[in-house]
This record gives C-alpha cells, structure tokens and sequence, in this order.
C-alpha cells in the first residue's frame, strides 16, 4: 500500500523507483511524441530548446544542496543537525533558484537562447525555475528519508500535471510553445504541494542553519554534479546558440530532439537504480560492501539496458517511424551516435552517485568537469562543421570521457570486479537472437517490425534467464510478486 512517510528497503525502493519511471516515461515520451505530431518542426525545435533550458535549471538545482541534504539525512544516526541542516538547503536553493532565474532571463533577453517566445513565457519559466528550487530540495529530503513512495509519487504528480496542463493548453487555447512553459510551472507547483505534504513530520521550524557545513557540502557535489547534467544538455543549447549561426535550422534541432528522446530514455533508467541504492551505499562499512552496492545497481545495465540500446543501434529508422512523424526520420544516424554516448553518460552518473556517497566530493569536482570540458571544446569544433552530428559526436566523446574518468577513480579506491568466463561467454549468446531480429525488423514495415522487435527481447529474456545471467532469486521475486497479485485480482472479479 502507498504510504508517502514510509522508509523502505533497497529491493522495494528499486521496484518502486523503476514503477515510477516507467509511469513517468510513458507519460513523458507520450507527451514529446504527440507534441511533434501537433507542431510544425520549427515549432517542435523551439519546444525542445525550450524543454532542454528547463531541464538543466532543475539539473543545476538539484545538483547542491539537495544531494548535500540526501547524504547529511543518509549518513545520520539521529535528528540532531539535520534539521540545521533542512533550513540551510532550502535557503540556500532558493537563493540559488533567484539567481538561475535571473541569469535565465537576461541572456534570453540578449541571446534569444529559446527562439519564438514571447515576453509572458519568459516569465513564467522563471517563475518555474524560483518554485523548482524549493521542490528539488524536498525531493532531497525524501530520498535521504528513504521515503520512496512520497518520492515517486511527488515525479509522478509533477509530470502528470505537466503532461495534462501542456496538452490542454495545445489543444483548447491553441498556445503551441507557451503551453509547454505553462505545463512545467504546473508541474513545480504540484510537486512542491506533494513534497511538502510526505515531510510534513520532518520539516523543521525556524531554528540555526548548518550554513557552513551544508554549503561547502553543496558546492563540491554542485561541480561534479552539474558537469554530468550540463554534458546531458549542453548539446541542445549549444545547437540553438552556435548552430543558429551555422546553418542549423528550428528543424534541425526538431530531429535531433526527436533523437535524443529515444537515445536517453535507458539513461533515466539508470539514474532510478542509483538513487534506489544511494542510502546503502552511504551507510555501507567496507569497500567490499560499497562495491556490492555499485555492481547490484549495475549489472542491470548489460542485462537491462543495453538490450534496449541494441533497438535503437540496429534499427534506429524503426524505433523513429515508431514514434514520431516521417519528417523525423532523418534522425537514424543520429540516434545511433547519441545511443552510444547515453551508455557512456549512465555509466558516469552511476559511478558519481557511488562516490558521492562515500563522501568523495573533491576528487570529483577535479575530475568531473573534465569530460564537460571535452565536450564543450569538440561541440565548438564540430557544430559549426558538421551541425547536428557533430553535436551528436561532441556528446558521445564528453560522456565516455566521464566514464572512464570516474572508473578509474572507482577502481582505484574500491577495486574492480571482473564477471566469470562462464558469463562473458554466455552474455553475447543470449544477445545473438535479439540481434539478428532487430537487422530483420529493420528492413520490414512499422507494424510487424514492432511485432518482431518484440518476439527479440522477449527470446532475450528467456534466454538470458535459462543461461543464469539473471540471477535465482531475480527471478525468485518476480513469481513472488505475480503470486501476490493473484489473490487481489480474484478477489476484484469476485
């Protein structure tokens, strides 16, 4: 039963977390889709341009103080300084939030960063950055609670009232861009409500703030963190600010937005994984048991995820005529370059998460902005030459460059794990079918390749299950919680 105060285990926090993104993904991925189905591509370009700004602002604003009050809450033994702590961070982001807010509009204002909005939407989207200051920081909260039902159902609510707002407005008051704009302030407001409402017993009064030890926190994670999140979206930006000039069009943007939609879908996915171990690690009393931690969030990704990214590798000109229209199908090579670069970006902030909360925050503000540097440099170089793919390229080499930075870094300090010659051997067998299906889905029409795209991950599945790279009591829980579910259903239809 959903209960917003309650703590949970690592298992159920992973199960609740990926229920929530998936909820969220689909109402996410429905939202961007019909969008590019009722804008022209120009329209669509702005959108996206749009939805990337707001994006980074929430990035940056949960990048500090939030994650500094995850771990104070994580790591304590008892309430005293962390409600210190609690006013410290709230302040403190909102401060921050005023600042991004302003800085927001006046290079919009000079820059035109978002292209064909109005003077009201450029208010309402700093009104959304002041009100997400707040909300990311009760997400914070709740996380470092271990209170993952009140933190899923805060996201979910969030991007609910955005998906219902957005698409209101597009279709009864015909707004077009500002409706997105007015969908992310609904969608603030209705996580900021919920927030407060699954703390309301832990939200402390006015009182001292743990000012200097929640803020030299904040600022070391704030480095780190936010190189990850500007590497996810500085690509976007960097097309509307330099690409403009080059000859990249509205249009342009529109299929490399489309791209990158279905290319970072498993990246999001991976991010549910790390936050649903965080606390543990944090707690966790040996290297071997942090290493433990890291691998069980892991090793979903090659069993997972990289299944997943095989679709859009193999037959990229599919997935899009899935999804979008038949102007975005000139996205397939993109996709494929922004894929690879997805895996490298996931396998970074997993390895980020992990250090972080081991308390590792300046090693990491030495090492993270050096893969943000990367890329800003080859999107300097490559946009202007190459437009949209060498924004594409730009991604993929700054996200692999935070991989193998923080990899090393993980290594070095908790060692590393190499899987048995059994599993090795078996992994790419269980792979080969889905393989071989996905080239044949590619060259065949968009129904039955959906169909035979399907009949691959499930023979993938299956397979992977009978090779024993899921493990029994993987396997043990899911017929557990089918069994569970059996009951309740009879008991509904009676």
């Amino acid at each position: 039963m959903l209960s917003l105060t309650r703590q949970r285990s690592a298992a159920a926090s992973g199960v609740i977390l990926v229920l929530r993104f998936g909820v969220g993904a689909v109402l996410n991925y429905s939202l961007g889709v019909i969008l590019a189905w009722m804008l022209t591509p120009a329209q669509f370009g702005s959108v996206s341009v749009l939805q990337n700004v707001q994006f980074l602002c929430a990035a940056l604003l949960s990048a500090g103080f939030p994650w500094a009050l995850t771990g104070i809450i994580a790591q304590a033994d008892a309430r005293l300084g962390v409600d210190a702590a609690y006013r410290a961070a709230l302040v403190g982001n909102i401060a921050f939030g005023a600042v991004l807010a302003l800085a927001f509009t006046g290079v919009q204002i000079t820059r035109g960063v978002v292209p064909g909005i109005s003077v009201m939407t450029v208010a309402v989207i700093a009104a959304t950055i002041a009100i997400t200051s707040v909300s990311t920081t009760l997400q914070g909260a709740l996380h470092g609670e271990r209170r993952f039902d009140g933190l899923s159902f805060m996201q979910t609510t969030s991007i609910g009232a955005k998906v219902a707002l957005t698409l209101m407005l597009a279709v009864v008051v015909q707004l077009r861009i500002g409706a997105a704009a007015v969908g992310f302030l609904g969608g603030a407001i209705a996580a900021t409500v919920v927030g407060a409402w699954a703390l309301r017993d832990r939200l402390p009064r006015p009182g001292p703030m743990a000012w200097r030890a929640t803020t030299s926190r904040a600022l070391s994670m704030a480095v780190a963190t936010s190189a990850v999140s500007l590497i996810l979206t500085t690509d976007v930006v960097a097309l509307s600010l330099i690409g403009q000039r080059h000859g990249v069009s509205a249009e342009d943007m529109a299929v490399y937005q489309a791209a990158a939609v279905l290319a970072r879908a498993p990246y999001f996915m991976a991010e549910t994984l790390s936050s649903a171990v965080f606390p543990f690690i944090a707690k966790a009393e040996t290297a071997a048991s942090v290493r433990s931690w890291f691998l069980a969030a892991y090793r979903w990704v090659p069993l997972a995820l990289v299944p997943l990214q095989l679709v859009l590798l193999v037959a990229p000109e599919t997935a899009l005529a899935l999804f979008f229209p038949a102007p975005y199908g000139g996205g397939a090579d993109l996709l494929r370059i922004l894929a690879v670069g997805a895996l490298g970006l996931l396998t970074a902030d997993m390895l980020l998460k992990t250090l972080y909360a081991r308390g590792m925050t300046a090693p990491l503000a030495r090492r993270v902005p050096i893969a943000l540097l990367v890329e800003a440099v080859a999107l300097v170089i490559a946009v202007p030459r190459w437009g949209t793919t060498g924004a594409a390229a730009a991604f993929a080499l700054g996200s692999w460059t935070g991989a193998i930075v923080l990899g090393h870094l993980f290594v070095s300090r908790y060692g590393a794990y190499w899987p048995s010659r059994r599993a090795v051997m078996r992994y790419p067998l269980a792979l080969a079918p889905l393989v071989i299906l996905l080239a044949t889905a590619d060259v065949v029409p968009e129904l039955p390749a959906l169909a035979v795209i399907a009949v691959g991950l499930a023979l993938y599945a299956v397979t992977a299950v009978r090779a024993r790279l899921v493990r029994d009591e993987d396997v043990a829980r899911v017929w557990t919680f089918l069994r569970r579910l059996r009951p309740k259903r009879r008991a509904a239809q009676a």
